[in-house]
């Protein structure tokens, strides 16, 4: 099963026959001639593939080491990152898409399946096992085979002895066919051995333009944003590249390094020897032990559950950006838009929707990896060693995001750090009841029943998902009983509610505010509002309109009050500087100068991402309870926290823009 994703910018590559290398634009600069171009899968972001790669799809072609073509390490080999179960990659050899690379997660391997062109090429160098079949052959067709090992591919061969499909051995003497070649075109090229620096010089040209552009892009902004500058450096080679473009057009700046603390030791490394190495002072938003600190609480991140983004990140560089640099700055960073959609629907100029004083610039919006890499190579620039043993991208190493294969390479080059993060899983699957199938499959990157996640637990019939279930055990208070009409709502929880907390934060919701032994009574006169806490654990909220947010605001308060982790959030983005943190975890609001914009319920981790997607689910009985439409609109926050935190930095600094 493939996920169709449709993105609206994609990324061309061609090849050049005569010199067989690919090449940025049509042209080849080496030979002068034309490239045609290669028919990739979206967004076609293709890499340089290194020595790790080749042994990876010799691995998983599963040839016997006398067999294996001398071919594959003469040659400039691309990988194509792509979409399938788990991970998967094209690979281009001699201009041509030589097979899929695919992961099996149920078997945790690679497993390659060539193309037509693959097929006849593996079988002049005898590297492929076949099998000559009478008649057409369909998918999924079950045939006899030889004695073959098993989950072992077999090119099957027509009378003629032309490849016509793909077969996979799924027992003793019989196979499956999983592909049937009906395309049987390919390209003819010199076929010609070719290097990096063979790569480098079709491609001057075109990549000196590219250079450029992007410095004629940073001078410019330069001019137009009078801030300071820091250049944010992950550690990776795009904020590498970057950076280096940065220092070439405007000279030394500062570096900027967001530590979310679970970076691996080889990222913080060659953060620190590139400061070195170019003299550039290094800026640390330091998230320490907040990650760690927060798991056993929030439990495991999750594409759909990303409280590690608030916790690890926002709130580190927010903490650094307003204490440090008031008039705010301009942020060169290293986003491109074909690494996933979000980056690929983003302009190449942006302010942080949570800190407005940060303006974001990409001046390498739309290069490809190949521009990247051969930027990279004829610089000599030194590139996080990462890189070179099998990592595609650097950052947070358990990141919900990442592909299980992925992880398979943390694991294997850092197996202390996994077996920290593995040991933590297993806990709280046994915490949510969950089978192992909930760590080894990493059922546990996705929060709810998405379609990936279902397409996972298939496999595994014996295990039937019930999120309501995880959901109640996920909590320490959980939903009890909910009743939500017109004008009112009640909240039965399983805990009693601590109204000691509750009533330092109140202020929040409504100016009125009685307290008796076992009931807190806050009213909120302009929005005609009612809400009553009651210590046994009920919450009532009687509203005139809008209901189901007004209850859903008094239950995200409850916790906050209840759980905060003291990450700080509101702290530091209160737009007027009413909330404090006491050492005991208490969230304390100034009633005289809190405004009750609440849109400290929408930064706050447990309030927007917890309450938001486990809490909320339960109590509208919907897991994709934070997709509703009377929720407040995310952007719609950001411009109003924008517009109020502007006024409060303009006044303790009269220059800011």
């Amino acid at each position: 099963m493939v996920f169709k994703k449709y993105w609206p910018l994609t990324s061309r590559t061609y090849w050049c026959p005569t010199c067989n290398v690919p090449l940025l634009s049509s042209r080849c600069y080496k030979c002068g001639g034309e490239g045609y171009e290669i028919k990739l899968r979206e967004p076609g972001d293709v890499r340089i593939a290194f020595e790790h790669d080749i042994n990876q799809i010799l691995s998983s072609l599963n040839i016997r080491e006398k067999f294996k073509p001398k071919f594959f390490y003469e040659k400039i080999i691309l990988l194509n990152k792509t979409t399938h179960i788990d991970d998967a990659k094209e690979v281009i050899i001699d201009g041509n898409i030589f097979g899929v690379m695919l992961y099996n997660p149920f078997e945790s391997r690679w497993e390659f399946r060539p193309s037509y062109y693959g097929a006849l090429k593996l079988i002049e160098e005898n590297s492929i096992e076949t099998v000559i079949v009478r008649g057409k052959v369909k998918p999924t067709q079950i045939i006899a085979s030889p004695t073959l090992s098993e989950k072992q591919y077999v090119v099957l061969l027509n009378t003629g002895e032309e490849p016509i499909g793909l077969a996979k051995v799924v027992s003793y003497g019989k196979m499956k066919v999983v592909k049937v070649y009906r395309q049987k075109f390919y390209f003819e090229t010199s076929a010609r051995k070719a290097t990096i620096e063979d790569v480098i010089k079709a491609n001057e040209e075109r990549l000196n333009s590219m250079v450029q552009e992007a410095t004629k892009f940073l001078e410019k902004m330069h001019a137009k944003i009078s801030k300071r500058i820091l250049v944010s450096f992950s550690g990776g080679k795009d904020s590498l590249v970057s950076l280096h473009l940065t220092l070439q057009s405007l000279g030394d700046c500062p570096l900027l390094f967001n530590n979310t603390g679970i970076e691996l030791p080889e990222t913080i490394r060659t953060v620190h020897e590139v400061a070195d190495r170019y003299g550039l002072d290094l800026e640390v938003a330091d998230a320490g032990n907040a990650f760690w600190k927060s798991v056993g609480f929030y439990g495991p991140p999750a594409r759909d559950y990303r409280w590690c983004c608030k916790v690890a990140k926002l709130v580190p560089l927010a903490r650094k950006i307003l204490k440090d640099y008031p008039n705010g700055i301009l942020n060169i960073v290293g986003q491109r838009a074909y690494e996933s959609l979000d980056r690929a629907r983003s302009p190449r100029i942006w302010r942080n929707k949570w800190i407005p004083t940060i303006v974001s610039i990409s001046p390498i919006q739309y290069w490809n990896q190949l521009a990247i890499w051969l930027y990279i190579f004829k610089n000599k620039l030194q590139v996080n060693p990462l890189y070179y043993m099998g990592f595609d991208r650097i950052g947070c190493y358990m990141c919900p995001a990442s592909r299980l294969a992925e992880f398979e390479v943390v694991k294997k080059t850092h197996p202390a750090l996994w077996g920290k993060w593995e040991s933590f899983l297993y806990k709280w699957a046994k915490r949510i009841n969950a089978p192992k199938e909930w760590v080894t499959l990493g059922l546990w990157r996705w929060l709810g029943p998405a379609t990936p996640k279902k397409l996972l637990v298939r496999r595994h019939r014996e295990f039937v998902e019930n999120w309501r279930e995880q959901y109640r055990a996920w909590l320490d208070m959980y939903v009890v009983k909910t009743n939500i009409d017109n004008e009112e709502a009640s909240i039965l929880f399983s805990k009693s509610i601590d109204l000691a907390k509750v009533e330092k934060a109140c202020s929040i919701l409504g100016n009125n505010v009685v307290r008796k032994e076992e009931v807190l009574v806050v009213e909120n006169d302009s929005r005609d509002v009612i809400f009553t806490f009651n210590k046994r654990g009920l919450l009532i909220v009687k509203a005139k309109n809008n209901i189901i947010e007004e209850t859903l605001d008094a239950v995200k308060l409850t916790y906050r009050s209840m759980y905060c982790t003291k990450c700080l959030s509101c702290v530091t983005l209160c737009p007027t500087g009413s909330i404090s943190v006491s050492k005991d975890y208490e969230v304390i609001v100034n009633s005289a100068t809190c405004i009750m914009c609440r849109a400290c319920l929408d930064i706050c981790p447990i309030a927007d991402v917890m309450v938001e997607k486990i809490v909320n689910a339960l109590i509208l009985n919907r897991y994709d309870a934070w997709r509703r439409e009377t929720r407040r609109k995310r952007e719609e926050v950001a411009k109003f926290l924008e517009k109020l935190l502007r006024v409060k930095l303009a006044a303790k600094c009269p220059n800011i823009s």
